[in-house]
């Protein structure tokens, strides 16, 4: 069974190098196009096209499992709605596919809508996430903002492949309420949350969150 794997928001497959050792041969990290070694492609690109770019790479003759974590859920889940044939499982990380905005985030967003006409250019960074400054720098900032806003709920109502979800009890970006809400919605989905862990609940508990991985895919097999 072939492992893809698709990295965070800031990340590269650098950050799951040692995963993909505990898994063998058979597993790869893919680095998003502006992320690690892949140049950026388009500026204006969303998930939807971050998603058609990782099909173009998958070698279709084999069964393959993807793996997605944060940002790379959200494609992941994206490509498992069309249900290609060469996809037999999805394992969605801290994938924030609903757009369920917190009371802050509302808050801030509309701070910002009433105050933008009086408040200089230089100090609107205060309303600003560390990810968007982030984005904002390395000129991504449309494809951010694209992809923060993206509700995939309808998407995952197609997913009709075995699906884990592994979330981390304390990750304070995605909310484990998400992960149970993406649960209901998911058909043949599995919920699994590791207690003492966060956002990157991958490297938070590493051998837990492998062998859920590795019970997941032998059950596939």
């Amino acid at each position: 069974m072939n492992t893809i794997i698709l990295h965070g928001w800031g990340q590269s497959s650098k950050n799951w190098h040692l995963f993909v050792k505990q898994v063998g041969p058979n597993a790869q990290g893919i680095d998003f196009p502006g992320f690690g070694e892949e140049p950026l492609i388009n500026p204006d690109w969303g998930v939807s096209e971050y998603a058609s770019w990782v099909i173009s790479k998958v070698p279709k003759n084999k069964k393959t499992v993807l793996i997605g974590h944060s940002f790379g859920g959200r494609v992941a889940a994206e490509i498992a709605s069309t249900n290609p044939k060469w996809l037999k499982g999805l394992i969605l990380v801290a994938a924030p596919c609903i757009y369920r905005p917190s009371i802050e985030v509302k808050i801030k967003k509309r701070m910002y809508q009433l105050l933008k006409g009086i408040v200089p250019i230089k100090y609107r960074h205060y309303f600003y996430s560390d990810d968007l400054i982030h984005s904002k720098q390395i000129g991504m900032e449309k494809v951010f903002r694209k992809v923060v806003q993206y509700d995939q709920t309808d998407k995952l109502k197609k997913i009709a492949i075995p699906t884990l979800l592994i979330w981390g009890r304390n990750d304070n970006q995605v909310p484990v309420k998400l992960a149970e809400e993406m649960h209901t919605i998911i058909n043949n989905s599995e919920l699994k949350i590791i207690e003492n862990a966060g956002h990157d609940v991958y490297l938070d508990n590493t051998s837990y969150f492998f062998g859920l991985v590795n019970t997941f895919i032998k059950k596939l097999a």
